[in-house]
């Protein structure tokens, strides 16, 4: 029967990029982060983990996305262990980029751009450190540890710390973790209410946070909560990207079956939003122009 939700088994797919300058880009994907490099042309390279595509990168952008440009926030690439995070975090350090770190409770994050201007997170989860989440009236969103103390989300990340877990060898993993896999993406928006009718109401993703007062309005599936999410912090100074700007081509929705593919298309149909259909692939965008491609998982 379809209830209209995404079942559990949903996942995130390869994640397409406009890049200005695919070997630049390498620089950072492949040697910095440690994605390994699946297939490469003249115009396009293919980076992943574990043999899967969890990044493409398609040149022919004339200039970087812009900082407060309606698009890509990041996109989050997912790591299983705090171990591989620390690995990362070495890498980034050794390669001379500029990266951040924070630490949102529910997971440990760095951060780091591309060339282009593509945002990218890497993020161990740790959902075990969080008690409850409390939203007052007016919206705000605090996170309860288990331990009772209170937090923001938003704090920095100890990285000298992170880096201790790898002892005194010295050693550095070279490559990204082989069951790392595409956790979220984080898009810029200006109209985060539209968007979650859309991702909610047609696709069937499950609401979690939705706050003006956090900046964030997010949703995911009974198994991950976090999975589309729209930052509306910069609201009012977002600007579309200037043609033939980098950042987000398309991402894909890796749905668990043929049936629900075409439970999602007649939802698309019924609220009359434009559908290309090719094959077992349907591509689509949402209110605000984010382009997207739905699979069944396998294909």
């Amino acid at each position: 029967m379809d209830d209209g939700l995404l079942s559990p088994v949903t996942r995130l797919g390869p994640v397409h990029l406009k890049v200005t300058d695919v070997p630049a880009a390498l620089n950072v994907w492949r040697d910095a982060l440690g994605l390994a490099l699946l297939g490469e042309d003249a115009t396009m390279a293919k980076l992943g983990a574990g043999g899967r595509t969890l990044i493409v990168l398609h040149a022919g952008a004339e200039a970087p996305l812009p900082q407060k440009a309606r698009d890509l926030f990041h996109v989050a690439i997912h790591i299983t262990s705090r171990r591989d995070l620390a690995h990362t975090a070495a890498r980034l350090k050794a390669s001379g980029l500029r990266f951040s770190a924070q630490d949102h409770l529910v997971s440990e994050s760095l951060y780091v751009s591309d060339p282009s201007g593509n945002g990218i997170e890497i993020c161990f989860d740790t959902p075990q450190r969080l008690l409850r989440r409390e939203v007052s009236p007016n919206g705000r969103v605090t996170l309860i540890a288990t331990d009772g103390s209170a937090h923001s989300g938003l704090e920095p990340l100890d990285v000298s710390g992170l880096l201790r877990d790898l002892g005194n060898s010295g050693d550095v993993e070279p490559k990204m973790a082989q069951d790392a896999f595409i956790g979220h993406i984080h898009l810029r928006a200006r109209a985060p209410e539209m968007l979650m009718k859309f991702y909610l109401g047609v696709l069937g993703f499950r609401p979690h946070i939705q706050s003006r007062t956090f900046g964030m309005f997010d949703c995911g599936t009974a198994r991950r909560a976090h999975m589309v999410a729209f930052n509306i912090w910069a609201r009012d100074e977002l600007r579309e990207p200037p043609p033939g700007a980098a950042g987000l081509d398309h991402f894909t929705i890796e749905l668990g079956s043929a049936q629900e593919l075409a439970a999602v298309e007649r939802r698309l149909e019924a609220a009359d939003i434009p559908v290309k259909r090719d094959g077992r692939i349907i591509s689509t965008a949402d209110p605000e122009g984010n382009r997207l491609r739905l699979v069944v998982q396998g294909d």
